[in-house]
């Protein structure tokens, strides 16, 4: 039996996405339009991920077609949507991430513009983003887009470079060679980049028709600023190539096209001057002699570009000049140049406590050695793990200093790496934690000059729920007897945390404790950041065990009251406190009262557990729902006791 060909053919590459791929296939048999074909291509998963896919697909009794194709070897992304694109039997094609999922509608309403113009080549949807990252997406204008508007756009960042929420013609695709790059990061960039150069005419649809789910721990990536930009270097040098040697034939002549040779000008900067600031000039050079090998305008070119100052025109010569003439002269052309960051400057140490915790550890450092800002140092103290913690730390590059050995907690950890810290500041970002995005340090370091502690905000994750945690824009008694300074993000002056050490003996809130102290005795200086710093799980000791940080807390701050001087001040603290303690062993005791069943009568038993069963009724029901349902109830108990 034929098996009849589809209109549209979605690529999915899959690679360890066993927690993700359900709301995926959910989400792609739910579609409004079903002459689809969808196309898994697996890249030797070590997960379920296959498993899960063939049950669902053996199990599917809809219009839609599934296969899944499975890699002989794992090879990448770029390979996995490349045989995606060669096996598709539709006439267009859109990809899809594994670990996302669409709208009901996604396909018919990009679709629909075809139908209405069939000269269009693309069609784009937006998108919007659902996870602890606090991000925004563009949302792009729906209209159509021209040639040179097309160009214009993508060079100014006006159309996201994400492949995926794209329906596009696979003929073009085929036609113009626009296959993914092997072996590089950012390929995505790179195909984006070199599409928008081929095509004639496309249209962008209003609606988002894509959720991009951002897991935790998933942006950061496990390498440093100097990896990150050698990848974007070759993206660069495959980009240049193909503006000027491929032989694809819809792309666009764009010699006499000023924006091009500007965007190009200005990306070139930075892989030059950036090793050279640091001291690599072997490497600047390196790439300089790289980048002159590569097809480019020529000076005759430069000089007859319309819309170009002279200045840039006259800066061109270096191109024409013997090499190391030429890299002189470029060097003194961008003498001023200081780089996104000031590389010769060290102040910042992050340092990282961990014991028996690999799987958080695993997460952590790859989000710290991620920063686009290098000049940090990174410090790593564990107590003597035995979980395999010590062999990841001993393969793992980039760390300062780092010792593995029994300590007396987590507070004596703090305080043996604050005596090793060399720089300004010091964050704690202990293990399970993460950065917020790789440019928090970027972002913060000029921020940080003479104050105690600065603190950003940081998201809160427990379990799927997610909470955004805001820093006090002053300190007060009242703050600090409901909460703390969320040590992830939180910049404490190295000086500072030397002459006032944490205190060992408090096991689980001695961070909050010294910045209570200092602030309540006048020794200490803040000030809050807007940025946002670290993603925090509500899974240590202070967030389990709330009985006894509420008792440590309880403690410390009476003793610290009392070591206040005698004064008015100091009895408006005991007084707040005393309240604050009467409200929250009332609380306690109330939440502590448990009804004893044994003591109860017959009816008052029956009461309970018809009670119990419309409550357990009610919490099946939708929102609204659910909560009249409770309200109802109470308010028949109510009257009950009343009457």
């Amino acid at each position: 039996m034929q098996v009849k060909q589809r209109k549209i053919s979605i690529i999915i590459p899959v690679y360890n996405v066993e927690g993700y791929i359900g709301k995926c296939l959910e989400s792609l048999s739910s579609q409004t339009f079903t002459d689809i074909e969808v196309l898994f291509i697996d890249d030797c998963s070590t997960d379920n991920s296959r498993e899960l896919i063939t049950s669902y697909i053996n199990d599917y009794k809809g219009d839609i077609l599934f296969r899944l194709i499975c890699q002989p070897h794992n090879q990448g992304q770029s390979v996995a949507r490349n045989r995606g694109i060669k096996e598709a039997q539709g006439e267009y094609v859109y990809m899809l991430d594994s670990d996302d999922y669409i709208t009901d509608d996604c396909i018919e309403l990009l679709y629909a513009e075809f139908q209405k113009d069939p000269m269009l080549q693309m069609v784009i949807g937006n998108y919007k983003i659902v996870g602890p990252l606090h991000l925004k997406p563009f949302l792009m204008q729906q209209r159509t887009y021209s040639s040179d508007e097309i160009i214009t756009e993508q060079l100014r960042f006006n159309i996201y470079s994400m492949p995926w929420n794209k329906l596009i013609k696979k003929s073009f695709l085929i036609e113009n060679g626009l296959f993914f790059q092997p072996g590089i990061v950012h390929e995505d960039n790179l195909w984006s980049f070199c599409s928008a150069f081929c095509f004639d005419k496309i249209a962008v649809v209003q609606k988002e028709t894509y959720i991009y789910i951002v897991r935790p721990g998933s942006t950061e990536r496990s390498h440093g600023h100097q990896w990150h930009q050698n990848q974007l270097f070759e993206v660069y040098k495959y980009l240049v190539k193909f503006i000027f040697k491929s032989d694809a034939p819809s792309k666009k002549d764009v010699k006499k096209n000023p924006l091009v040779y500007r965007f190009l000008e200005n990306d070139m900067v930075p892989f030059i001057m950036d090793p050279l600031l640091k001291g690599d000039k072997s490497l600047s050079y390196k790439r300089y002699c790289e980048i002159r090998n590569l097809p480019f305008w020529s000076f005759s070119d430069v000089m007859f570009l319309k819309r170009l100052s002279i200045r840039r025109k006259w800066k061109f010569l270096h191109f024409v000049l013997p090499l190391d003439m030429g890299y002189k002269l470029y060097v003194k052309q961008h003498k001023k140049y200081k780089g996104n960051i000031d590389m010769t400057k060290n102040r910042i140490t992050v340092i990282t406590i961990n014991y028996n915790n690999l799987s958080g550890l695993q997460r952590t450092i790859p989000s710290i050695l991620s920063q686009t800002y290098t000049g940090y140092e990174l410090i790593v103290i564990d107590g003597g793990s035995t979980d395999g913690s010590k062999e990841y730390l001993q393969t793992t590059d980039r760390i300062n200093y780092w010792v593995s050995e029994p300590d007396k907690g987590v507070y004596n950890a703090m305080n043996k790496a604050v005596k090793m810290a060399n720089n300004d500041y010091c964050i704690f970002m202990n293990s399970g934690d993460t950065f917020f995005s790789s440019q928090v340090l970027e972002n913060v370091v000029g921020k940080l000059r003479d104050a105690d502690f600065y603190s950003g905000c940081s998201t809160f994750i427990d379990g799927l729920n997610t909470l955004t945690w805001f820093p006090p824009r002053t300190l007060s008694l009242d703050f600090f007897l409901i909460d703390a300074l969320n040590h992830q993000a939180t910049f404490n002056r190295t000086a500072f945390l030397r002459e006032h050490p944490y205190d060992e003996s408090i096991k689980i809130v001695a961070d909050w404790e010294l910045t209570t102290r200092m602030f309540l005795q006048k020794e200490c200086t803040y000030a809050p950041l807007d940025d946002m710093v670290s993603i925090y799980y509500l899974d240590g000791m202070s967030s389990t065990q709330k009985d006894k940080c509420d008792e440590e807390r309880s403690k410390a701050l009476k003793s610290i009251i009392a070591s206040l001087p005698n004064g008015q001040e100091k009895k408006m603290y005991e007084q707040k406190f005393n309240l604050f303690e009467e409200k929250r062993l009332a609380a306690k005791k109330k939440s502590n009262v448990k009804v004893d069943i044994k003591t109860m009568t017959e009816r008052e038993k029956r009461h309970l557990e018809k009670l119990r069963k419309k409550i357990s009724y009610a919490m099946e029901l939708p929102p609204v729902q659910r909560d009249l349902k409770i309200l109802r109830n109470a308010f028949k108990m109510l009257l009950k006791d009343l009457f």
